[in-house]
């Protein structure tokens, strides 16, 4: 009974830490673009400890964005 005590702890705990987010920053540089489905949408740029990429969003950009 206990083995399976701490199986389940374990099994928990690696789900939760799977799981996890990290908040990235919007630098403030957006440029527009047109989709594949002939729309326009914001091309955003975000920081997340010292490393930049791109999002795109049909609205504006976010100041901040959750990550995995």
């Amino acid at each position: 009974m206990k083995i399976i005590a701490v199986c389940v702890l374990v099994a928990g705990v690696t789900a939760a830490a799977s799981a996890y987010a990290a908040t990235a920053f919007w630098t403030g540089q957006q440029e527009q673009v047109q989709t594949v489905t002939g729309t326009y949408a914001w091309n955003c740029e975000y920081n997340y400890a010292g490393q930049t990429f791109w999002k795109v969003f049909t609205g504006s950009c976010p100041s901040s964005i959750e990550i995995q």
